[in-house]
């Protein structure tokens, strides 16, 4: 069955493109449409971050995630898969616009209340991001004893995880630096001095370091697998689908497929063309987890 992959760009994506035609709910069409015995599934995303999403110069959407969702999809031939570029996926799939919300989705115990997460089907790695020259990091008690500041995203997962350092180690507090900028401003802030360290994506760092011209001011430096479990304990990427009778059962679908690719080397396959080797989770990882 050939898959049909519209791309349909929100009020703010498409400003920042310089295209002109915006979809409205009505034009998207009601999630789960089906005819002649096949099911339409409108996986919606909202086009970012580079490597996992990323809209090309001929504004398709592509990337490591995009990739995954497709191959899962080609071995379902019950389903004719839409992808749509949206602002608020997540809101989409409550209200019925959308069937599954592809955006490098981490774990987050909040969100298993309102969403099914799918088997898991990458999974990824933080770094500490530094000035060049600076010390590396040995873990979270050293950035704390050396007083340094840790810009975050209020109510990012990283946050979460800083708070709960604070709380528990009261005499080893880390500096937090709430806010909402975006990766260029968060590493500039780096390189000016204004802080000293973010926690973030390796493989994004990767990919938007040369693009900010930055490779001779910072640096991911590696961090440990205690911090990384601290961090983030689901260090994985899930599908996200609506928690209902429908979500369950694509889920179900989904989550075979998931596993095949993973079995049959697919998954290695795709992410080593992104990220120069296999992080896939292990197979033992393959299972619900809400």
């Amino acid at each position: 069955m050939k898959k049909i992959i519209r791309n349909i760009f929100l009020k703010g994506l498409t400003a920042a493109l310089g295209l002109a035609v915006l979809a409205s709910p009505l034009q998207a069409g009601a999630a789960a449409e089906e005819t002649e015995g096949v099911t339409k599934i409108i996986a919606a995303t909202n086009g970012r971050p580079a490597p996992y999403i990323v809209i090309d110069e001929n504004n398709q959407v592509q990337g490591s995630d995009i990739d995954i969702i497709r191959a899962v999809f080609d071995r379902l031939p019950q389903y004719e898969l839409e992808l749509l570029v949206a602002d608020d996926a997540l809101t989409g799939l409550i209200s019925g616009l959308y069937d599954i919300a592809v955006n490098n989705y981490g774990w987050r115990d909040e969100r298993g209340e309102t969403y099914y997460y799918s088997y898991p089907y990458k999974t990824g790695f933080d770094v500490f991001i530094q000035r060049i020259g600076d010390e590396p990091l040995t873990g979270l008690m050293d950035l704390a004893d050396r007083g340094y500041k840790t810009e975050v995203g209020a109510g990012s997962l990283k946050a979460s995880a800083l708070e709960a350092w604070n709380e528990e180690n009261p005499d080893h507090q880390i500096d937090i630096v709430y806010s909402e900028s975006d990766f260029q401003m968060k590493f500039q802030n780096i390189v000016d001095g204004r802080t000293d360290v973010a926690i973030d994506d390796g493989p994004i760092l990767d990919t938007l370091i040369g693009q900010f011209g930055l490779e001779d001011e910072i640096v991911g430096n590696p961090i440990d697998e205690e911090t990384q479990k601290f961090i983030s304990p689901h260090n994985s990427s899930f599908f996200l689908l609506p928690k209902d009778e429908k979500g369950a059962a694509l889920r179900e679908d989904v989550d075979k497929v998931l596993k095949e690719l993973k079995e049959d080397g697919t998954l290695a396959e795709i992410l080593t063309q992104y990220f120069g080797k296999d992080t896939s989770p292990d197979i033992e990882d393959f299972r619900l987890l809400n």
